[in-house]
């Protein structure tokens, strides 16, 4: 494999890996804007096609859900131009605000996870362990209670804490503008 096949390999790789990350939501957003299942499948596949098409002009390192967004945004309208006499159209500053929402939300989204990265780096290690074995290991309370000999009631009390020191953690960080 010489240097040119690698990078177009890697190529691949991190706009399947990008585009897979955001598929659904492109899904979601593009049926929600024509109302339609086999529509919103075929904008998405014109979307994807678009967008690798144009994946040298992506600038890595900016959102790249938010710029899909933008493409299947476009391809929406246009199709509700195109088909406007056969079917229900809003207007398009309707369908511009609601994407604008959307994007607004995943930012807001985007901003909550990695707060919620960094918070849970500030907790105990035992603590940390504990969402480990729950969240990412998908342990039930039982078996957690078991392993620390400890009560199961006491390990929920436990998660609860912890819940509750993650989202004061969240909130304060939110508010303090450290994301961003």
């Amino acid at each position: 494999m010489n240097d040119h096949d690698s990078q177009n390999t890697e190529r691949h790789r991190l706009f399947f890996q990008l585009y897979g990350s955001c598929q659904n939501r492109l899904h979601g957003f593009l049926f929600m804007m024509v109302h339609s299942e086999s529509d919103a499948e075929d904008l998405l596949q014109e979307t994807a096609a678009t967008m690798w098409e144009q994946f040298d002009k992506f600038e890595q390192g900016t959102n790249f859900a938010a710029w899909g967004m933008t493409i299947a945004r476009y391809k929406a309208i246009n199709f509700m131009k195109k088909n406007a006499r056969t079917r229900p159209h809003l207007s398009e500053h309707l369908y511009e605000r609601i994407a604008e929402l959307e994007s607004r939300e995943k930012e807001d989204m985007t901003d909550r996870e990695d707060a919620l990265k960094r918070c849970i780096t500030k907790l105990k290690e035992l603590d940390r362990k504990f969402l480990t074995l729950r969240y990412e290991q998908n342990t039930g309370m039982k078996k957690i209670a078991e392993m620390f000999g400890r009560s199961t009631t006491g390990i929920y009390h436990t998660m609860a804490r912890i819940h509750s020191a993650l989202y004061e953690c969240i909130q304060k960080a939110l508010k303090a503008g450290e994301i961003r």
